[in-house]
């Protein structure tokens, strides 16, 4: 699925002084399937569309996403933002099915969604009424169950200053977020191939230092250093639990999410690039190659 069109009322600098009107949308944007490219001056709205997106979408990051008296175009009372999100299959348009919308008709009937964000303020409390995201065909749609709202989180990659020290791993890094959204990964957190693997690599570890390795077999000499420290450890915890206590080695959490959070992406055989390489255009063009590849961005960005 991607997102076909996105419109705005009232939202940051489109808005209008004129009266609300559902007909008259300050922004009506398409866009088409597979990459797209906002270009525009500064202070131009490009920001304001990405943010609108991600207040409707949520993230993947879990990114703290709230409305802001800001988001309101200057005095206005209320603001609205319509995401229409189309091409979905059946496996994508299930987890929808109460908000679903159809056009055509018979064998071509294809499925789209609608999403509504309609929020209002109190100007003289000072207070922004809360809000939840609804969807459907008419004009104030029904409210997504939180379910079907994890269906929709997207990836937002915060603009890239410095490619390499996005790209390394770390709790939530860059890298993680854009595989986890790819269908080689997505929805396989406890049954993809990376996670069995990891498992077998724990395995391994414990194994070194219980002195054994991976066919059972008794290590020798020096490789018998991590099994002497292991009944170091379990000396002290033995004389505070019981004898039987023990300590046990392994990488922490095994999830796919983790795993993925461990990976780095660099480009092969090049070592120690220097800072003018890494603040080159054409170096940032490469690693956003590399993203698009795999397979995210957005699809609109």
């Amino acid at each position: 699925m991607y997102i076909n069109n996105l419109k705005l009322w009232n939202f940051r600098k489109f808005g209008s002084s004129d009266n609300f009107d559902i007909n008259k949308p300050n922004l009506n944007l398409d866009f088409s399937k597979g990459l797209n490219v906002l270009i525009g001056q500064n202070d131009s709205g490009k920001t304001a569309i990405i943010d609108s997106i991600k207040l409707v979408l949520k993230t993947h990051s879990y990114d703290w996403i709230k409305v802001k008296h800001e988001d309101f175009h200057l005095a206005s009372n209320r603001f609205r933002i319509e995401i229409r999100i189309e091409d979905l299959t059946n496996q994508e348009a299930k987890n929808f099915t109460e908000w679903i919308g159809w056009t055509g008709e018979g064998e071509n009937a294809k499925p789209y969604l609608r999403l509504i964000y309609d929020v209002n303020r109190n100007l003289e409390d000072n207070y922004i009424i809360p809000s939840d995201i609804r969807a459907g065909v008419d004009e104030t749609g029904y409210q997504l169950t939180a379910e079907a709202r994890e269906y929709l989180k997207a990836t937002y990659l915060k603009p890239l200053r410095d490619a390499k020290s996005e790209l390394i791993p770390r709790k939530n890094s860059r890298l993680a977020q854009i595989l986890q959204g790819h269908e080689a990964f997505k929805g396989q957190e406890n049954t993809h191939l990376l996670v069995n693997l990891f498992k077998e690599f724990n395995i391994s570890i414990e194994n070194y230092f219980e002195g054994k390795d991976n066919n059972d077999q008794d290590l020798t000499g020096t490789n018998l250093k991590g099994k002497e420290l292991k009944d170091e450890i379990d000396k002290y915890i033995k004389s505070f639990y019981s004898d039987s206590k023990e300590s046990n080695f392994s990488v922490n959490n095994g999830s796919l999410k983790s795993i993925l959070e461990k990976l780095e992406l660099t480009i092969k055989d090049e070592i120690n690039l220097g800072l003018g390489i890494l603040t080159d255009c054409q170096w940032h063009q490469s690693y956003y190659t590399c993203i698009r590849k795999i397979g995210m961005v957005l699809d609109l960005v």
